[in-house]
């Protein structure tokens, strides 16, 4: 009888131990390889993106309701990742403001990190007219806060255009892989991994002139309230062939 109830509790243990190393797994999205780069004019219908992997798995974290579509793509060749966001919004936010345009606006956004802990990771946020907002930061890993940021800071190479639709928008950009190489944010040897956070910013005008401002994330980071910034949001992107 010990022998089957120590059997048992093994069996148990082994059973929440891998539950638990399974809630660990890393979301990963598979950028696959193209022989033929798409072209980046913001319309997104290039036939090169029917190769990609879809993913359509965003989320309103921080929301009881269903987020409105949205789907990301992304290829690679020897010279450059290449993403698309296509976006079902009926309400366009457009931000007018010379300080804050982008900031304003309805966006879709990637950042990439150096490391699991960020201690440098890299923001863009582009808007419907291809405006890119970008920055370099940093988190504090104590203090579970962001440490840094620094808006003035642009991406080397980076080249983005967006079209505006009835039902929403389209943003296609490349990022040379030189780029990935400069800011070391390869995270194999093979330079085939990146630690990247795949959000949308869906804002909705008010007629009071305000925003309603919804939040939507591919990875959820279970934080209480609405924060990019943060470790929790990041899954992994893996070039593949």
């Amino acid at each position: 009888m010990k022998k089957l109830l120590g059997l048992s509790a093994l069996l148990v243990g082994s059973v929440v131990a891998g539950q638990a190393a399974a809630e660990e797994v890393q979301p990963t999205y598979h950028v696959q390889y193209t022989e033929q780069a798409p072209v980046i004019d913001g319309k997104g219908e290039d036939s090169a993106w029917a190769g990609a992997k879809t993913l359509t798995q965003f989320t309103f974290p921080w929301r009881s309701e269903m987020a409105p579509a949205t789907e990301f793509k992304a290829l690679w060749d020897e010279q450059a990742f290449y993403f698309r966001y296509r976006v079902a919004d009926k309400h366009l936010a457009i931000g007018t403001d010379p300080e804050r345009a982008i900031l304003d606006s309805d966006r879709a956004e990637i950042f990439l990190a150096k490391d699991v802990t960020l201690s440098s990771y890299y923001t863009m946020e582009i808007d419907p007219k291809a405006r890119v907002f970008s920055a370099k930061a940093s988190y504090d890993t104590k203090a579970k806060k962001r440490a840094s940021l620094d808006s003035s800071w642009q991406w080397p190479g980076l080249e983005t255009k967006a079209s505006i639709k009835d039902d929403g928008y389209i943003v296609e950009g490349k990022l040379p892989l030189a780029t990935l190489d400069k800011l070391g944010l390869w995270q194999d040897d093979d330079k085939s991994e990146l630690l990247c956070a795949l959000m949308r910013a869906e804002f909705t005008p008010l007629p009071d002139g305000s925003l309603d401002m919804g939040w939507m994330t591919w990875v959820d980071p279970n934080t209480p309230k609405p924060n990019f910034h943060n470790p929790g949001t990041f899954g992994n992107c893996k070039l593949v062939k």
